[in-house]
């Protein structure tokens, strides 16, 4: 049972760490938006020489791309965690099943149990 869900567990996490590196190669290479979080309206500031308006779109698209790279790594990180405990518990099964072979290696025999 320990078998199945450690690799159950494995398969999550390296589904959560592709879904992770594919989103953000998405992203990053091929040039899709990413989900607009962060909307600054321009700013607008007076000066000396009148008022001037500062276009905010730039910022947008850096704060946007910077929540997303900390949301990808995130869940790149908890994929690797998932994976982490299938393969320790996948190592505990393995040494668990280990010691009983050697246990039973070393048993006696029936026939020396009976002659004595």
């Amino acid at each position: 049972m320990n078998k199945i869900f450690g690799y159950l567990l494995i398969c999550a996490g390296l589904m959560l760490m592709l879904f992770s590196v594919m989103g953000m190669y998405k992203v990053f290479a091929d040039r899709q938006p990413a989900a607009p979080v962060v909307q600054m309206a321009d700013l607008r500031i007076n000066t000396q020489y009148g008022p001037m308006q500062i276009p905010m779109q730039g910022v947008n698209q850096i704060a946007n791309l910077g929540l997303f790279a900390v949301l990808m790594m995130f869940i790149l990180s908890a994929g690797a965690k998932l994976a982490g405990v299938g393969n320790a518990m996948l190592k505990t099964e393995r040494i668990h099943d280990a010691l009983l072979q050697i246990q039973a290696q070393n048993a006696p025999a029936e026939q020396t149990l009976k002659k004595l």
